[in-house]
């Protein structure tokens, strides 16, 4: 009890060394804590912002005009006119501006869903690691328990004659192989920590207080992958894309109001009437305007379309690559599956067994260092 106790005392010292105030976090909070701290989760979250604000944009009409002109425009007199204009995209160019900026909005909101689960899965692929390497050290802790009282035997059997030089290296060579490990796995814990305290943007380190378990595995019955979804996404931002180009080629509409002075004798109703500055002349203007030369728009339609058929393309690659990543996912699963219950059901308890005897055998001299070693 008092080596148990002195070897993990030591595991704790190990993974604390480089950190003055170390926290404790389960897998969960360490997960939690990298979503509320991780900056590309942050730029994220603000691109999504600005993916909100320009969906605002999407019934943009243009700017008022408003306009004023004087001086002698209509006869020696200085008249004066005031104008008020707009120019209008056709209601079809509206409508498909708007839809594409909804479209890119939920693109946005697709993309952090990836950087967020991505942020997930770094956490925790390293959090488990580091329990592995917590759980491989007091393994290796264990082997060097073994591994010196072989050494401490080899020893004693050499200085009263009954072992050679030989067998005395080999059980030292084989302490200080283990010794090398147990270095090596200390800087993996640090390697570790320091990995995580990255993602989690922490400026210390912590200790996971989970203990390394089985994990149960669900067969999801579709497949839900923030990736894929992105790229479907894409493939309808790019169409809407295109239907935008194509509204490039309709007609803008001009509304237009004027109000005017014309100063001087007007014939009214086949009179000759006299009309000083204060007497004003208005009327409204309605016109479209349109592209002369259709070429450049036509190009951007049809790139708009190349754009979309790659972006597909992109989709359906991804989906099959995605469907063949989770059948040999499925096969390394099932194996790994079968390894462990072999190892759960079978070897540890043969070599609990195993290092019993041989360790009684060896040190009682009914076998040799090789047996032992085998």
């Amino acid at each position: 009890m008092k080596k148990y106790i002195l070897r993990n005392l030591k595991l704790l010292l190990i993974v604390v060394a480089t950190s003055a105030q170390a926290q404790v976090l389960t897998r969960n909070q360490a997960v939690q804590t990298a979503l509320q701290n991780n900056q590309l989760i942050k730029s994220a979250e603000y691109e999504v912002e600005y993916f909100k604000q320009m969906k605002k944009t999407g019934s943009d009409l243009g700017k008022f005009a408003a306009t004023w002109m004087g001086g002698q425009y209509n006869s020696s007199e200085k008249d004066n006119n005031f104008n008020l204009s707009q120019s209008i995209p056709f209601p079809t160019a509206i409508a498909a501006h708007s839809k594409l900026k909804k479209e890119q909005l939920i693109g946005s909101q697709i993309k952090l869903s990836i950087a967020q689960n991505t942020l997930v899965y770094d956490v925790q692929v390293a959090y488990e690691q580091l329990l592995y390497q917590q759980a491989f050290y007091k393994l290796l802790q264990s082997q060097d328990s073994l591994y010196g009282n072989f050494a401490r035997a080899s020893s004693l059997r050499y200085k009263t004659g009954e072992s050679n030089l030989l067998e005395k290296t080999t059980a030292e060579t084989q302490l200080q192989d283990v010794k090398n490990q147990l270095r090596q796995t200390e800087a993996d814990i640090i390697i570790l920590q320091t990995k995580l305290k990255t993602l989690l943007k922490s400026e210390e380190r912590f200790l996971p207080t989970d203990q390394l378990s089985k994990l149960n595995y669900t067969e999801a019955t579709e497949i839900k992958n923030p990736e894929l979804s992105y790229l479907n996404q894409q493939v309808i931002v790019n169409e809407q894309n295109k239907r935008v180009e194509r509204s490039g080629l309709l007609p803008d509409i001009t509304v237009g109001y004027f109000n005017q002075s014309l100063v001087g004798f007007q014939n009214t109703r086949g009179q000759e009437i006299y009309y000083d500055k204060k007497s004003r002349f208005q009327g409204f203007e309605l016109g479209v305007s349109f592209p002369l030369w259709l070429g450049p728009q036509v190009g951007r339609l049809k790139a708009a379309g190349f754009q979309q058929e790659a972006s597909r393309q992109h989709a359906e690659y991804f989906q099959t690559s995605l469907t063949g990543e989770i059948e040999q996912a499925k096969l390394e699963m099932a194996r790994n599956e079968s390894s462990l219950q072999y190892y759960e059901s079978n070897a540890l308890k043969n070599a609990d067994l195993i290092l019993t005897q041989a360790s009684k055998a060896y040190r009682g001299g009914e076998i040799g260092y090789i047996e032992f070693l085998q």
